[in-house]
């Protein structure tokens, strides 16, 4: 079961991190708790390696297509929040438009008309970004944004894993391992939607409940998934 109050959740991504948790399948459960917490129908976070941005995770195939439309063309909610280290909300097809031209189109195309971005920090650099999207045109209250910008902060605990870190490119290291672990949950959930006929959200859900269920990071589970395919290969 998803934890139903905020504090269950960080009580949860903590007792991951204390067992050696990876912070990719961290970071993963963390935003659907997010979503589920702050009633948000889609998610994504985006890292900054290497001073490129990457998509590190999303609730669903509509928010990886936002998020990675983002890098691309470098413009939105998300690209803003990194660049400006500020909490970004826009609603409305006018404001979203206005505010960034081509993302703010697709995002209305999306059938989405909010969004707040939240910054995710390191000491006094920002290495991401924290998105959240509502169909419904909306003002966030001020304890939305609170519990937004928490969940982005214990997200970035969760991929550094250590305190006492203070290179940048030791963050950025630990960013390129969490980014490797997304690589492997994407797979799974092709393989599950092709194996189950499932969506790919559908798959993703499937992949959070046996993690669940079992206790296992939902890195592991994925890759289990992959080498049961390897196997059944050969």
């Amino acid at each position: 079961m998803r934890p139903t109050t905020s504090g269950a959740a960080f009580a949860a991504a903590s007792a991951a991190m204390v067992q050696g948790v990876d912070g990719a399948s961290t970071v993963h459960v963390l935003l659907a708790d997010c979503l589920g917490l702050l009633g948000a129908n889609a998610a994504g976070v985006v890292v900054r390696v290497d001073r490129g941005l990457e998509l590190l995770a999303a609730t669903s195939h509509k928010a990886t297509e936002l998020e990675l439309y983002q890098v691309q063309v470098h413009d939105g909610p998300c690209v803003e929040t990194i660049e400006t280290g500020a909490t970004v909300a826009a609603a409305g097809v006018t404001d979203l438009t206005e505010r960034w031209p081509d993302f703010g189109r697709s995002m209305a195309a999306a059938g989405l008309q909010t969004v707040l971005a939240s910054p995710m920090r390191w000491h006094d650099r920002v290495f991401g970004g924290l998105n959240l999207f509502w169909r419904d045109t909306r003002t966030p209250t001020q304890d939305e944004v609170d519990l937004a910008q928490a969940f982005a902060d214990i997200a970035m605990v969760a991929l550094v894993q250590a305190p006492v870190v203070d290179d940048p490119e030791v963050v950025s290291q630990r960013l390129r391992s969490a980014l490797h672990g997304r690589v492997v949950i994407e797979r799974a959930k092709g393989v599950l939607a092709q194996t189950d006929d499932l969506g790919m959200d559908e798959a993703f859900a499937r992949l959070v409940q046996v993690s669940d269920e079992t206790g296992r990071p939902l890195s592991l589970v994925a890759q289990e998934i992959l080498d049961d395919v390897v196997t059944r290969r050969h």
